[in-house]
């Protein structure tokens, strides 16, 4: 757990996905794959994370039959440097694509 909750710190470090509220919330595009089957989508993210909660929603999605919320506890989330994070379940992965980027204007 506490490696998967690194990954999604390093994931919304790198690409400045805090905006200066404290919100963590994004456009991105996401990579469903289920024992073969691949969908992708957009959709609205929104990340809550504290000591040792981490959890990302996704708000906006066209096929309702996807998951739309993943844990730290329940998932194995992974971070490929500058590029996605991967979430992985015993029966699927998800990769996250962010598309926006904040750019904080203090």
């Amino acid at each position: 757990m506490k490696q998967s909750l690194s990954e999604l710190e390093q994931f919304i470090k790198d690409f400045n996905l805090r905006q200066s509220t404290g919100v963590i919330a994004f456009t991105a595009t996401i990579h469903f794959n289920n024992d073969g089957q691949a969908k992708t989508e957009e959709t609205e993210v929104h990340i809550i994370t504290s000591d040792n909660i981490g959890a990302i929603y996704f708000l906006s999605l066209d096929e309702q039959t996807l998951p739309d919320m993943f844990s730290v506890r329940d998932h194995r989330f992974t971070y490929t440097s500058g590029k996605c994070l991967s979430i992985e379940s015993p029966a699927y992965t998800v990769a996250v694509f962010p598309k926006t980027q904040n750019t904080s204007q203090g």
